[in-house]
């Protein structure tokens, strides 16, 4: 289990580790929890206006995420999340206005965590989803003393934290609160008194629990003067007899000694100690019945360190035989470390580096959780690429490949993977905004006769990913009912390549279908057209990403359909002046884009991403204006107001044999300007060429685009 700490926001902070991500919350199951754009910063959809920053607990199977924010108001929040839907939930406040934060959660999705009840006075709490918060009290009843929470059992039946006790100092004793019992302290009977060891002064703090509840571990005050010992806590009698036993894990020949995690059924018990050197500490592993140990206290080994004179274990596999955490090198320099008892104490840069893994320029500092079998660790490293300066990590040797992703990096490019897909929405609307931004009836053509068009396309996207489009298209038309109405139909070939992150590209190939009809009403001004697209393609997406020194790339092939339909209004010649004619007019789309889910090949971390479908829409306001150089030569100039809105760009999935991952979301609503200019070369009594160029502020249009239109009739 991962160390726990609670947040600096006016609740007690107990001993252990804060987690600066969720990625680093992982512990003992092999799926980890999943993140959105790399930093909780991100998911501000999880409270309006909340800052979200830290994961600090997750439960044993991995499927549920705790941690700590705070809002626009500087009040510190918890949050909730589901790893295998993606869903995130501010638990809320306690007590409004005072800081409330989530430090672990069950298999069973209940909540453990600490909720301030005024300024600096703090209560444990439980949440749920469906029944919101309840107060555990304290170790001096329901209605006096401060409480908190550090961790809680895999049924959700059991939390340990520290509490206030009549006659004690504040946060100066151990707890656990079993869920029903009737045997506790005076005015809380479900809350029992963590004794201490006896010869000191009384202090104990209950830091973790065992996943099947029976044992805690934590700290105690020791004989000698401010001694503090690593303890045991025993919970096999406590619901008969009220008490549990306490038992004294020493230290490894020092004065203080801190247990910060320990393993699924309790056998083994990790932290750090002082030794007989004076300001020195190590890395600890206490097992049951251990006969490994130091001098005096055989089943308290120490793990040694790096070469520096510090060491600390911070988390233990399930089955407590790998240790992970963070010790000095010869440098004095923090880097993380795995220890077992085959390898002993080896930095992670090194256990990669057997696995085939350069880390390259990183550094990785602390290790702060492992996966149940060992062959998973995350932890916090510093990337001098990093704008941010430290990061989270996920390393990971094995079968399912062997690799080290930079969190907030590979998360950035699962993004732009769901980016790629969301962006052929807009791929498939360069044929109604390029050549097509004219309706037919704006071409010559005689009446109840025949025409047809060929055009080309080019256009280019300038969205931080430099996507290019290009089309080619072909279609007949003909005028109907005394020249009122005109219908035609088409098809196209189409193709974009965008740039991803890292080098990465998304291709698209392909193909569309175009139908248009126009009605002008006898002697009246006014055009109004239906255009509908309906649009495939083939897309190829190579996601790159580092793998520590290196690069990695994961590919993925998928489908993806689109279809539009338009309506317009045009009011052509509306007035003039001078030489010019000036026509308004006014159009409204609709889209809708589906992208098949798909699995990647290849690569060290490569991933699955869910079907992801996205409505959009867009309202056009735009007046054109033509002016006739001669008999054979006009100009036409269009400017529009283009105001867009729809889904966001979603990426959600699952990476393989780790966290799933649910990034982005969403709606956008955005407003631009397009300009454009249109030169027509009459080339013949029933031959047009039209050439086009345009260009956008930053929206949903191409930033600039072009092209050759030719339409005939016959």
């Amino acid at each position: 289990m991962i160390a726990k700490r609670a947040p600096a926001t006016g609740l007690r902070n107990s001993a252990g580790v804060r987690l600066n991500l969720i990625a680093l919350a992982a512990s003992t199951a092999l799926i980890m929890p999943s993140q959105a754009r790399g930093e909780f910063r991100d998911l501000a959809n999880f409270a309006p206006g909340a800052l979200w920053y830290a994961g600090l607990g997750v439960s044993g199977d991995g499927n549920y995420v705790v941690g700590e924010g705070i809002d626009g108001d500087g009040v510190g929040r918890g949050f909730f999340y589901d790893v295998r839907s993606g869903a995130g939930q501010d638990i809320g406040l306690f007590v409004a206005g005072q800081p409330t934060i989530a430090t672990d959660v069950s298999n069973t999705g209940v909540v453990a965590g600490t909720g301030n009840i005024a300024v600096s006075t703090s209560r444990a709490v439980l949440w749920t989803l469906n029944s919101g918060f309840l107060d555990l009290g304290t170790l001096e009843g329901m209605a006096a003393g401060e409480s908190f929470a550090s961790a809680i059992s895999d049924d959700g039946n059991r939390v340990v934290g520290g509490s206030t006790m009549q006659g004690g100092n504040p946060f100066s004793n151990g707890f656990i609160w079993i869920r029903g019992a009737t045997g506790g302290v005076s005015g809380n009977n479900q809350m029992y008194y963590l004794q201490a060891l006896p010869g000191g002064d009384g202090y104990s703090s209950g830091e973790d629990i065992s996943g099947d509840g029976r044992y805690v571990a934590g700290t105690s005050a020791a004989v000698g003067p401010g001694a503090r010992h690593a303890v045991r806590w025993n919970l096999g009698a406590i619901v008969g007899t009220g008490t549990a036993t306490v038992e004294d894990l020493g230290t490894l020949g020092g004065g203080f000694s801190d247990a910060l995690a320990i393993n699924t059924d309790g056998r083994v018990v990790v932290g750090w100690s002082t030794t007989g050197g004076a300001g020195v500490f190590h890395a600890f592993r206490w097992e049951e019945g251990g006969t490994l140990g130091v001098a005096g206290n055989p089943q308290m080994e120490d793990l040694g360190t790096l070469g520096g004179g510090f060491s600390k274990a911070l988390a233990v596999s399930g089955d407590g035989a790998v240790v992970v955490g963070s010790s000095d090198d010869t440098a004095n320099q923090s880097r993380a470390f795995r220890w077992t008892r085959e390898t002993g104490m080896l930095s992670l840069s090194d256990w990669l580096a057997q696995n085939n893994i350069d880390v390259g320029i990183v550094t990785l500092i602390e290790a702060t959780g492992v996966s149940n079998n060992g062959d998973v660790i995350v932890g916090r490293m510093n990337d001098p690429d990093n704008a941010d300066g430290d990061t989270p990590f996920i390393a990971r040797t094995g079968a399912r490949g062997s690799g080290l992703m930079n969190v907030s990096e590979y998360n950035s490019t699962l993004y732009d993977a769901g980016y790629a897909g969301w962006a052929g929405g807009d791929v498939f609307r360069v044929p109604l905004n390029g050549s097509r931004h004219r309706v037919l009836k704006d071409f010559s053509a005689l009446p109840n006769g025949t025409c047809g068009w060929v055009n080309g396309d080019i256009a280019r996207f300038d969205d931080g990913r430099e996507t290019g489009v290009a089309l080619a298209e072909a279609g007949v038309c003909g005028d109907l009912a005394d020249d009122t109405l005109r219908v035609g139909l088409g098809g196209g070939l189409i193709e974009s390549s965008q740039d991803l992150t890292s080098n990465g590209s998304a291709e698209h190939n392909g193909r569309y279908l175009i139908g248009e009809l126009n009605w002008r009403p006898d002697a009246m001004p006014i055009i109004l057209s239906v255009t509908g697209l309906y649009g495939a393609s083939d897309v190829e997406i190579r996601r790159a990403y580092s793998n520590g020194a290196a690069m990695a790339y994961s590919d993925g092939d998928t489908d993806l359909v689109s279809g539009t339909l338009r309506i317009r209004a045009d009011w052509q010649d509306a007035f003039r002046f001078h030489s010019s004619s000036f026509s308004p007019y006014l159009s409204y789309a609709v889209s809708r884009t589906s992208i098949d889910g798909y699995t990647e090949t290849g690569g060290s971390f490569p991933a699955t991403f869910d079907k992801q479908v996205v409505g959009s829409g867009e309202v056009r306001l735009g007046l054109a204006s033509r002016t006739e150089l001669n008999s054979a030569v006009a100009v036409r100039n269009t400017l529009e107001l283009v105001h867009g809105f729809g889904d966001a760009p979603h990426a959600q999935g699952q990476v393989v044999g780790l966290q799933s991952f649910s990034l982005g979301g969403g709606s956008y609503d955005e407003t631009w300007l397009r300009v454009g200019a249109d030169l027509d070369v009459k080339l013949a009594d029933r031959a047009l060429l039209s050439l086009s160029m345009h260009a956008a502020t930053e929206g949903l249009d191409a930033q600039i685009s072009g092209a050759a239109r030719f339409q005939f009739v016959f």
